[in-house]
């Protein structure tokens, strides 16, 4: 049962990273269009890796404080 619970828990935390992840690359994608050159290339790269890292930590930080599982139930619930 703990392995289907860390499965689970893995499984929500992948999906916060990837949401946070997805919303960068979109912004990236903008200033991409926006500024089709080097510059916008390495800006874009760089606001995507930049939302990975962000997405990493704060479902990390979700983790550990509420639990992805719970807390993402709680989101759906809201909305």
């Amino acid at each position: 049962m703990k392995l289907v619970e860390i499965l689970l828990e893995i499984f929500g935390w992948l999906q916060i990273v990837a949401a946070v992840t997805i919303a960068a690359g979109i912004i990236a994608l903008g200033i991409y269009l926006k500024w089709d050159n080097e510059l916008g290339e390495i800006i874009s790269v760089s606001m995507v890796s930049i939302g990975l890292v962000l997405g990493i930590v704060w479902a990390t930080r979700i983790w550990i404080k509420y639990g992805t599982i719970a807390w993402l139930s709680r989101i759906k619930k809201i909305s």
